[in-house]
């Protein structure tokens, strides 16, 4: 196996590995053979507990950053949890500087990703509107995204998909039942991850969250950029039509009028 240039370190130092899942088609565990990961942040945002892991789990387009004591001097494998990745290239050595000899891996112990773990305990605030969604595997498309309240939305419909409240707390109530794993994205927002499965949490900032197969997550969004798309971020999922327009609530804003207030339905006058 070939896996080009080495990371080169010495002992005692601490770098910061930035790590992105730029890939469209499935997501993947990291190990660094003999060490332990301290994340920091995901998707840019810091965390509000940092948590040392073994491995880090990254669906399309997740971002995290992490850094790595360097405490075990030799030359190291970091890459795939997955044999058959490593076999074809998805690695790197860490070497530390004076060390020869052939690059290990170590086997890191199974673990759970739990975004829960970077968290607060505390709840976060109750939200101003809930909207429950479901990912379920289709007949015609593999998958569809369908608002619970409604009788039926395909996310390809040029039809919104959901309406949501500007400056509003807007928590979305999502059930995959798919049997697929999903990264769920909204461009250009940030959101909050409220709970996963059953466990609340607060202060964890995404704009991807990876949901397991048959798993539920609740996101708080307050939107504020119009236009915006709710999608997968897998591309073949994109294809099959899960990726779906949300729109704004009309707002009416109050307009002056010698004096007199009154309500305007429309664009800002």
């Amino acid at each position: 196996m070939e896996h080009g240039e080495p990371i080169c370190v010495r002992q005692g130092e601490r770098p910061l590995f930035r790590l992105l899942k730029a890939s469209a088609s499935m997501g993947i565990s990291l190990a660094l053979a003999g060490h332990r990961f301290t994340v920091n942040a995901l998707d840019g945002n810091l965390v509000q507990t940092p948590v040392a892991v073994s491995t880090l789990e990254l669906d399309v387009a997740e971002r995290v950053d992490a850094i790595v004591e360097m405490n075990n001097p030799g030359a190291w494998i970091l890459g795939s949890t997955d044999d058959k990745d490593r076999d074809m290239g998805m690695g790197v050595v860490v070497e530390y500087a004076d060390r020869t000899g052939e690059p290990q891996w170590i086997a890191p112990p199974k673990a759970t990703w739990d975004h829960t773990a970077f968290g607060r305990s505390m709840l976060a605030p109750a939200p101003d509107v809930s909207i429950d969604l479901k990912v379920r595997a289709g007949t015609r498309r593999a998958r569809r995204l369908q608002p619970v309240d409604h009788q039926r939305q395909d996310v390809a419909d040029t039809n919104p998909l959901f309406t949501v409240q500007r400056g509003k707390r807007n928590r979305l109530v999502m059930n995959n039942d798919s049997g697929d794993e999903l990264p769920v994205h909204i461009r250009r927002h940030s959101f909050e991850v409220t709970n996963v499965g059953d466990q609340p949490t607060s202060g964890v900032i995404k704009e991807t969250i990876s949901m397991p197969r048959f798993s539920t997550a609740e996101i708080d969004l307050v939107v504020d950029d119009p236009g915006t798309l709710f999608h997968c971020h897998h591309q073949d999922h994109m294809d099959e039509g899960f990726a779906g327009p949300i729109v704004y609530a009309l707002e009416r804003r109050p307009i002056v009028l010698h004096g007199s207030a009154s309500l305007c339905p429309c664009a800002p006058c």
